[in-house]
C-alpha cells in the first residue's frame, strides 16, 4: 500500500529512473564502506558505487564505481537486493526521483588496503570496514542499507526489498 506521502509525491514523480549500484563487500565479517563528512549530515558510512551509464552492465558499473571511490577493481557476483527507493529532492523545486539500488556482492583483492579512489563521491572523507554486527551503532545513508546488511547473511532477506522510502 503506497502510503499518503509517497502519494502526494508521485504526482511530482521525475520522468526516468535512474538505476545505481552498490558493492557489497564483506570479509572476516567486517564490511567496506565509504566514510562521508558534511556540514548537514556529519559523519555517515555508505556502500561503494553509483549510477548506472549507459551501455554498462551492472558488473561493468559496479566494477567501475569501486576503482573510482574505493581504488580497487573488485570481482562482481550476484545480486544481493533490488530496492525502489523514492527520494524527494528540492531543488530548482520540489519532485520526486525514483531510484533502483541494485546491491552486488563483490570482492576486493586479499591485499587491499583501504583507501580513497582518484574519482570519490561528495563529502567522501575515507574508506573503512566496520564490524557487520556493529553497523547500528553507526549512521548508515540510505539507512535501510543497515538492516539489509545487518540481515545478509540470515535466511530472513529478500533479493527484492520493495520501496523503501
Amino acid at each position: 500500500m503506497i502510503s499518503t506521502y509517497q502519494y502526494i509525491q508521485m504526482d511530482k514523480l521525475q520522468s526516468g529512473i535512474r538505476i545505481t549500484v552498490r558493492a557489497v563487500i564483506v570479509q572476516d565479517n567486517k564490511i567496506l564502506l565509504i566514510k562521508k563528512d558534511s556540514p548537514n549530515e556529519g559523519i555517515r558510512y555508505t556502500l561503494p558505487g553509483g549510477a548506472l551509464e549507459s551501455g554498462e552492465t551492472l558488473h561493468q558499473a559496479v566494477i567501475r564505481e569501486c576503482q573510482e571511490e574505493i581504488n580497487t577493481p573488485v570481482n562482481a557476483y550476484d545480486v544481493l537486493h533490488i530496492a525502489d527507493f523514492f527520494i524527494p529532492k528540492f531543488d530548482p523545486k520540489p519532485y520526486t526521483r525514483h531510484q533502483l539500488e541494485v546491491l552486488i556482492q563483490c570482492q576486493v583483492p586479499s591485499e587491499y588496503s583501504p583507501s580513497s579512489g582518484p574519482d570519490p563521491d561528495k563529502h567522501q572523507v575515507g574508506v573503512e570496514w566496520l564490524p557487520v554486527n556493529e553497523l547500528n551503532q553507526h549512521t548508515i545513508s540510505p539507512n535501510f542499507f543497515a538492516k539489509l546488511l545487518i540481515n545478509l547473511h540470515s535466511q530472513e532477506h529478500n533479493i527484492y526489498v520493495g520501496s523503501v522510502t
